[in-house]
């Protein structure tokens, strides 16, 4: 995680504990960002990164209630698992099986919502791109992929194609998105040939697989596909670090207009903070996060 300006932490009964679990937890930089901001808005509150074991959320849940541990921000591949276990989850994080911030108040009911979608295209729209009527391709059907597709369709993209190396879990959230939006949904297999014909007609391409992601061990098998997007293509990707995975690096060099992960991360910020803490963030705050992150990563984001 690195070293973290531990100030403002005083370490006692009442710092706020966040926890951001996952498995693998690789090299997340989600504790820097909060951790950031935590010390910008004068915050006795730390997150720390534990890597939870897919399968023991039961004890893991069990374990926060117990020591009074009251905020937990899941990442893959507990966003759908640790619905179950929770006593209240907003409609659409229920239904697309996705939440990445947890609450649990002081009479011990637990509360989860996705930020994702929101965090997904607040970072897109804050870059400067106008979603209506365009058509948008998604690779991946992921835990996030259906709250995401559900912002699409509030911001008014027409058209999106979801292709994934297993179209069963494409469908199904192609399904649910076409009974629950008026947003045309289709789902294709993620083969070289599909999705060298998506990508001629994307005007905003979206990878939202875990593929690339410091820690996860795989990454893509073609990206050849990024040499059909159109010039005013807008190339989004989920992953935080690196920064410029292998799909922002190939849209880079072709002159695309490139969203980072790095802005989804803070595009959530404002809403979660809000959920978790009744904080409400500035601009300036969120700025201050994506530039903490810049300079640990040694990159520049626009």
């Amino acid at each position: 995680m690195g070293i973290m300006n531990l100030e403002n932490v005083k370490f006692n009964t009442d710092t706020k504990l966040v926890l951001n679990i996952g498995d693998p937890m690789g090299k997340t930089n989600a504790p820097r960002a909060y951790n950031k901001l935590f010390g910008e808005l004068d915050m006795n509150a730390i997150m720390l990164p534990v890597e939870v074991e897919k399968g023991k959320l039961p004890q893991f849940m069990e374990a926060c209630k117990m020591l009074g541990i009251r905020y937990i921000s899941p990442t893959m591949p507990h966003k759908k698992d640790i619905i179950p276990l929770l006593d209240d989850v907003d409609e659409s994080s229920r239904i697309f099986q996705s939440v990445n911030a947890i609450r649990i108040d002081g009479d011990g009911t637990s509360h989860g919502v996705g930020m994702d979608g929101k965090g997904a295209l607040n970072a897109i729209l804050s870059s400067g791109v106008r979603l209506e009527g365009k058509e948008a391709v998604m690779l991946g059907s992921g835990s996030i992929s259906g709250v995401i597709g559900l912002e699409l369709s509030k911001h008014g993209i027409r058209k999106l194609t979801i292709l994934n190396r297993t179209v069963k879990k494409a469908q199904e959230i192609a399904d649910i998105l076409n009974t629950h939006t008026s947003m045309e949904t289709r789902a294709l297999a993620s083969t070289p040939e599909n999705l060298d014909k998506a990508a001629g007609t994307a005007q905003l391409f979206l990878q939202v697989t875990p593929l690339g992601m410091a820690g996860y061990g795989k990454t893509h098998e073609y990206l050849g596909f990024v040499d059909n997007l159109p010039k005013d293509c807008v190339v989004f990707d989920v992953i935080i670090n690196p920064a410029d995975t292998p799909v922002i690096a190939a849209a880079r060099a072709r002159g695309l207009k490139t969203v980072p992960g790095l802005k989804m991360l803070a595009g959530q910020m404002e809403a979660i903070f809000r959920f978790m803490f009744g904080v409400e963030l500035t601009q300036k705050d969120k700025d201050a996060c994506i530039q903490e992150l810049c300079r640990f990563l040694g990159v520049t984001v626009d």
